[in-house]
C-alpha cells in the first residue's frame, strides 16, 4: 500500500513538472494576427450579416443530406432481400433531388 501511494505522489509532482516545463518552455507569440479571430474566407471587419454567403450554406445543406442519404444506403445494404424495392425507391429519390438541384443550378461550384 505504501508503495502505491509513493508511485501515485510520484506520479503527481512528474506530472506538475512536466506541466510546467511545458509553459515555461513554450514559444508565446502575441502578434496582433494571433490575437485576432480568425473566420476562415470572411473578413472580420464590418458587418457580419453582409459577409455570409447563402451559396456555402446551400452546399453545405446538399452535403449533410447527402451523408444522411449514404447512411440510409448502408442500412438497406446489410439487409435481406426483401428491402430490395425499399432499396430502388430511395435510390430513385435521390436520383430525383439530384436531377432538381442541377436543373435550378444549385451544382454550379462558383460563386
Amino acid at each position: 500500500m505504501m508503495i502505491l501511494m509513493m508511485v501515485l505522489c510520484f506520479t503527481l509532482i512528474l506530472l506538475m513538472v512536466f506541466y510546467l516545463l511545458n509553459f515555461l518552455l513554450s514559444i508565446k507569440d502575441m502578434s496582433k494576427n494571433k490575437l485576432s479571430s480568425f473566420e476562415s474566407g470572411f473578413v472580420s471587419v464590418g458587418k457580419i450579416q453582409n459577409s455570409f454567403s447563402i451559396h456555402f450554406f446551400i452546399m453545405m445543406l446538399m452535403f449533410v443530406i447527402f451523408d444522411l442519404e449514404i447512411v440510409m444506403f448502408l442500412g438497406i445494404l446489410v439487409s435481406d432481400m426483401s428491402s430490395f424495392i425499399s432499396f430502388i425507391l430511395m435510390f430513385m429519390f435521390i436520383l430525383g433531388g439530384f436531377y432538381m438541384e442541377w436543373w435550378y443550378g444549385k451544382l454550379v461550384w462558383v460563386i
